[in-house]
């Protein structure tokens, strides 16, 4: 089965993501699923299945993986115990290429990081070690998730107590053609997404025609592109909403929005409330 692309979208002021989720709470991509960033996954306690690539691996009293890009996987939490949690880490090759290689003293990070295109999968005291500092990151603000992700990531290089699900590089069995134009596609709305964006100007740049454009993007979304760019957009439009000295109207304009109807109407389907109320709760 054909993995379904995730984007990761990181807030303006983030370099990368973080999410927990509690035993009642779902991950937002469940299934089968690939994406070029890095990815460290934290499961506190239970039962499940890892499903990465083409392996299995099962474990009993929770999980702490570290995944390279661009490998199929499925999620991973589960729900045998109220008090579960899962913490999900993502970030991109820019992360590594753009910040960490300025400094020489993160060489053994960044070992560490070449390493997971193998999926690191690290022992049970491993996790129970740096379990406090997973379970934390709700309570920290930006600098502080910064930091504690550094501190976790320096543990983790300094182990030998993990297993490598695979002794081959899983990159090169999924470079294909079209994940690599589908990313091309993300970089675009990424870098144009406060200026008008067309389908056919996309579908010229990744050599498509519009409709064939259309069906690839569908197939390997499972959403058309024009739903895709308006949530991208709105989620930027929260972005600089949650910053505090941008007005709704300025932030409807600087997320590529021109239509203040179309702008609340895109916000009710996705935030499920109009920029005021959201505003109104920050």
């Amino acid at each position: 089965m054909k993995p379904i692309y995730e984007s990761i979208v990181t807030s303006s002021n983030t370099s990368f993501k973080v999410q927990s989720y509690e035993a009642e709470s779902n991950c937002e991509i469940a299934g089968w699923h690939i994406h070029p960033e890095y990815e460290i996954v934290y499961v506190k306690n239970g039962s499940g299945t890892l499903r990465i690539g083409n392996k299995v691996h099962d474990y009993t009293n929770g999980a702490l993986v570290f995944l390279g890009g661009n490998i199929p996987h499925s999620d991973f939490g589960n729900k045998q115990h109220k008090n579960g949690k899962e913490v999900v880490i993502q970030f991109s090759k820019e992360f590594v290429d753009h910040k960490l290689n300025h400094f020489p003293e993160f060489g053994t990070i960044k070992r560490l990081i070449y390493s997971s295109k193998h999926v690191l999968i690290f022992d049970d005291g491993t996790k129970t070690h740096l379990s406090t500092k997973f379970e934390r990151f709700n309570e920290l603000n930006d600098q502080e998730k910064l930091i504690n992700l550094f501190s976790i990531l320096n543990y983790l290089s300094v182990q030998e107590n993990y297993v490598r699900l695979f002794h081959h590089d899983m990159l090169h069995e999924y470079r294909e053609k079209e994940s690599y134009r589908l990313r091309d596609v993300f970089d675009y709305i990424n870098s144009n997404y406060h200026q008008k964006i067309t389908t056919r100007a996309i579908a010229i740049k990744v050599g498509l025609t519009p409709n064939s454009f259309s069906r690839f993007f569908r197939k390997m979304t499972n959403r058309t592109f024009i739903d895709f760019v308006n949530e991208f957009r709105i989620r930027k439009a929260i972005d600089k909403i949650n910053e505090g000295d941008t007005t709704i109207t300025e932030a409807m304009y600087q997320s590529g929005f021109n239509s203040p109807s179309y702008f609340a109407k895109q916000f009710m389907k996705y935030q499920k409330m109009t920029p005021s109320e959201y505003r109104g709760k920050t």
